[in-house]
């Protein structure tokens, strides 16, 4: 139980392609899901990734061809591997259209192993989430509709490391997907001023602006900084729409980073400490015009509340702090903010979730193009002093649409 435990706070992630083709069943395993998963690439059925899988569900398939992709069920879960894909579209240029059509159509599918980003950048109309400099042992995506002007909206899960994580994070993710309708919940705003509904896909009253959900999009450590610990970092954007304007489009932009301490996922001595967040504009077409929250000291435990967007619309977000300082060091042109955690209190042995935001305003022929980093510090204490730090840095883009 406790095993599972830890499982689950590990998995903490929001956002295939699966159906009836040429197949071979693997035969009925015990596991705690049935959710049909199909994998393509793999011909063994003993490669780690179907030995994985098999320990999530009770329904897994290996696909011989990617010839009946349009009739997989989206319902279930398509499972990929990448040094197969990169090798059999140099050969076939259909392979990769034809895939994307299939998530396009809305199926969730998950690439594991060689370049996960080969499907995802191959969708056109999609923001795309980069780390430079970090590896990147798969990733999940799933598209969930498409704007008249082209522009996806979808969701994105890139694990770094650690492999059997990888596969059941993504599962987890990618069942999430499947269950959910419209535009994912988790890490959503609060409220928007044009309206008192909770934001969903489209958030619109009468013909006002309004704003539209665009993307979320999550990168999770796993294992690459045990037994520090672990962060789950998720960008979520939306765009304005309606906005009367036809030189500018602006985009609200919520940074949500988890933090779990090695304490609970590694059980380790290490706890949260010290998160930094900061971002830039990439080129001179993208301005940040607001921002939040504003500094706020606090020594116990509340919320922290804050609202970005426009003069014509905003939106609300708010989060709850435990024994945390929040400093906003913002300079123009860029953003930042830093939270500093009692470590030595409760905050400092929990998965604690930061979500500051900001306002991006982008020439109307231009592409959205953010950069930044997310830095989180863990440490071990000795009588309510800090030892033994350790930082795990996170660096981010994100661009186009």
């Amino acid at each position: 139980m406790k095993q599972n435990s830890r499982n689950i706070l590990r998995i903490i992630v929001v956002l295939a392609i699966v159906a009836t083709m040429s197949i071979r069943p693997l035969g009925p395993v015990k596991a705690a899901s049935n959710t049909p998963v199909y994998v393509l690439g793999v011909s063994n059925p003993t490669d780690p990734l179907i030995i994985d899988l098999q320990n999530l569900t009770s329904s897994v398939t290996i696909l011989t061809s990617v010839t009946s992709l349009t009739t997989l069920s989206t319902s279930s879960i398509l499972y990929i591997d990448g040094s197969w894909l990169a090798s059999i579209s140099s050969l076939d240029p259909t392979v990769i259209p034809t895939l994307v059509q299939a998530v396009l159509a809305g199926l969730p599918a998950v690439v594991v192993r060689g370049n996960p980003a080969i499907l995802a950048n191959s969708i056109s109309g999609l923001l795309k989430l980069q780390n430079p400099g970090l590896p990147l042992i798969a990733e999940g995506v799933h598209v969930i509709g498409t704007l008249t002007s082209g522009t996806r909206q979808g969701t994105l899960l890139r694990v770094i490391s650690g492999f059997d994580y990888s596969v059941a994070a993504e599962f987890q993710w990618a069942n999430q997907q499947i269950a959910q309708l419209g535009a994912p919940t988790t890490f959503a705003p609060l409220a928007t001023t044009a309206q008192n509904s909770k934001p969903a896909l489209i958030t619109q009253v009468s013909n006002g602006p309004y704003w539209r959900f665009i993307l979320q999009a999550s990168t999770d450590t796993g294992t690459a900084f045990k037994p520090n610990g672990q962060v789950i970092t998720t960008f979520t954007v939306y765009e304005l729409q309606n906005s009367g304007s036809t030189n500018f489009k602006w985009f609200n932009i919520f940074s949500n980073q988890t933090m779990i301490p090695g304490t609970i996922v590694f059980n380790s001595n290490y706890r949260n400490y010290i998160e930094t967040a900061f971002s830039h504009p990439s080129d001179q077409y993208n301005t940040y015009v607001s921002n939040g929250p504003p500094s706020q000291f606090s020594t116990n435990s509340g919320s922290v509340s804050y609202s970005i967007g426009t003069q014509n619309s905003t939106q609300s977000m708010s989060y709850f702090l435990k024994n945390t300082n929040v400093t906003n060091t913002s300079s123009s042109p860029n953003v930042s903010w830093v939270h500093t955690i009692d470590g030595q209190t409760a905050a400092g042995k929990i998965a604690l979730q930061v979500i500051p935001g900001w306002t991006d305003r982008v020439v109307q022929t231009q592409p959205l193009n953010i950069q930044g980093n997310v830095t989180v510090t863990f440490a071990t204490f000795n009588n309510s002093q800090p030892t033994n730090t350790a930082l795990t840095g996170v660096a981010f883009g994100i661009g186009g649409n």
